[in-house]
């Protein structure tokens, strides 16, 4: 048996680092964690969740903005980003039943185009739409109407 508890980090490579910024503290109400320190970050830690966390001083969930062509670190190492040749499919993020229709209301009032999609499969809703970038993003919740999720 593994050792993992949860996902710690989600890494993106981005093209424009404030508008992702942006994006994700607007429409999904991360807040940025730490930046590098540039006027321009050129990398950005976003808290997925709330803080402190519940289970003590454990990392905390983010999604980490990396400008790949101006990072230290990244500079070099990496591509461009580009859906033709990366793996990345969408990104999921959970979220309580009783918002799904609220948030389907507030993604189509800012444009975002949400498609709703349910799987009976694994019971529940999703509601996908995409980033400024071009990354599919999914916020997923129970389905009530499919009934309760058997234990593994």
């Amino acid at each position: 048996m593994t050792a993992v508890r949860a996902v710690a980090e989600i890494a993106l490579n981005v093209r424009d680092i404030g508008v992702m910024t942006r994006f994700y503290e607007s429409v999904l109400g991360f807040t940025v964690f730490r930046s590098s320190p540039d006027p321009e970050p050129t990398i950005v830690f976003m808290t997925i969740g709330p803080l402190p966390l519940p289970f003590g001083d454990a990392h905390p969930q983010m999604l980490v903005l990396i400008d790949p062509a101006r990072h230290a670190f990244a500079e070099g190492r990496f591509d461009a980003p580009d859906w033709k040749t990366s793996t990345l499919n969408h990104l999921a993020f959970q979220i309580e039943t009783a918002d799904h229709e609220a948030e389907v209301a507030r993604l189509t009032e800012l444009g975002l185009e949400p498609r709703v999609v349910k799987f009976e499969n694994v019971k529940s809703l999703a509601i996908f739409f995409r980033d400024p970038e071009g990354n599919t993003l999914e916020l997923i919740c129970h389905d009530p109407d499919a009934g309760d999720i058997p234990p593994p």
